[in-house]
């Protein structure tokens, strides 16, 4: 009986997938390093970053809140995350719905998102300029979940 339990377990184990968003798995993840910011044909490092959590279990939780701001003429505050229909082997997709402040004029807009080999990037326009961010995500603490 116990060997037969050992070989159930270890089927389970080498058999399950690690990927993030899985029913049954769990996560930490946690944006990790400098956030860039890209505006017309300019790229800020000087990113100011105002996280809404410094870790969670999903996008929701670490960037639904957060702000970021370069000087006093550009700004940004995630409001809200909408996932796409996660496709296995792809890089996770969807957009955010964000607050952006160009100089003196104040949007709402989506701007759509890719997560791929630990870096999140996300785009949109404003005002025929395109803008976006990015940043690393550390996914590492992930568990196993069910298919």
């Amino acid at each position: 009986m116990k060997l037969l339990f050992t070989i159930l377990t270890i089927t389970t184990l080498l058999l399950g997938e690690t990927q993030m968003g899985l029913k049954g798995g769990s996560c930490t993840l946690a944006q990790k390093g400098q956030v860039t910011l890209n505006y017309a044909t300019n790229v800020y490092t000087d990113v100011i970053y105002s996280a809404n959590k410094k870790s969670g279990k999903n996008f929701r939780e670490i960037f639904v809140g957060s702000s970021m701001s370069v000087g006093k003429n550009i700004t940004l505050k995630i409001l809200d995350y909408k996932p796409n229909k996660r496709i296995k082997g792809k890089p996770k997709t969807g957009i955010f719905i964000v607050e952006v402040r160009v100089e003196n004029e104040k949007i709402d807009m989506q701007m759509a998102y890719i997560f791929d080999k630990g870096i999140i990037s996300a785009t949109g326009v404003v005002n025929t300029e395109t803008i976006g961010f990015s940043t690393k995500v550390d996914y590492s603490f992930c568990t196993v979940g069910k298919k």
